[in-house]
């Protein structure tokens, strides 16, 4: 399995605080059935991560897993919030965002959480990104009330040429009953859609400190038993399908 949203570097954001935290998230994905992790960690106004900043604590972090014979493969992004469509395409062109798999064919674009910050030509933007190679990625959308409350919004975004990221601990409940009726919604609507953890340590990914990050494997079970096992398998060959195509260039 293929995790496109972790928190698992240590000590730049809000995810892991040391190795440690990083290597045992790592040993709790391989036990999971994770091979490959894509580090996402933040890029927005607070927590302004760049290639320059990622790339060098990806390969040490690898290193250290080879050391330590954990076999999961760390994989360079970022988890870019949009606000200002223009200041975006301002730094997507200067080439200092780290995108998934460190090249461009795939980015996690994240929107603020308050609906008047949501930039009102999005689906431009995904337009643009599509135009230039890239396929963005949604984060999380399922959290935000506003795409639940205004579907036009994230179909917008989608028929422009977004894929959607649903995190697993919403499928579960987790962060609550609205989430999990949007990520049923989304994995029931959309097509183009993967599974991640959003994990930023083993206990914390719920927003509950008493509940434990749920990985991928409950979720794709969750989605057997919920949508049958041809969506189980298209969701878990939409994201070999998106490795692979990072992995060819």
């Amino acid at each position: 399995m293929i995790d496109f949203h972790c928190h698992i570097l240590p000590g730049i954001d809000d995810g892991a605080s040391s190795w440690d935290e990083s290597l045992a998230m790592a040993q709790f994905c391989a036990a999971d059935g994770i091979r490959q992790v894509f580090a996402t960690p933040h890029c927005h106004k607070y927590i302004h991560l760049l290639r320059v900043d990622i790339l060098p604590v990806v390969d040490e972090l690898n290193a250290r897993l080879v050391a330590k014979g954990i076999a999961v493969e760390i994989l360079p992004g970022s988890e870019i919030q949009v606000i200002d469509t223009a200041d975006y395409r301002r730094e997507f062109e200067s080439g200092v965002f780290c995108h998934l798999g460190g090249g461009l064919e795939f980015t996690l674009l994240e929107f603020n959480w308050a609906r008047e910050q949501f930039p009102p030509d999005a689906a431009g933007l995904v337009s643009w990104l599509r135009a230039r190679g890239t396929t963005p990625i949604l984060a999380h959308p399922e959290r935000h009330g506003y795409f639940d409350r205004e579907p036009g919004l994230l179909r917008g975004l989608v028929d422009a040429g977004a894929w959607v990221q649903v995190t697993v601990d919403s499928i579960l409940g987790n962060h609550g009953p609205d989430p999990a009726i949007a990520a049923e919604r989304i994995l029931r609507e959309y097509s183009d859609t993967v599974l991640s953890t959003d994990a930023h340590n083993l206990f914390s990914c719920s927003g509950h400190d008493l509940v434990r990050c749920s990985g991928l494997a409950a979720g794709y079970a969750w989605v057997r038993e919920h949508l049958g096992q041809e969506r189980s398998d298209e969701l878990a060959a939409r994201a070999e399908s998106a490795l692979a195509r990072i992995r060819s260039r």
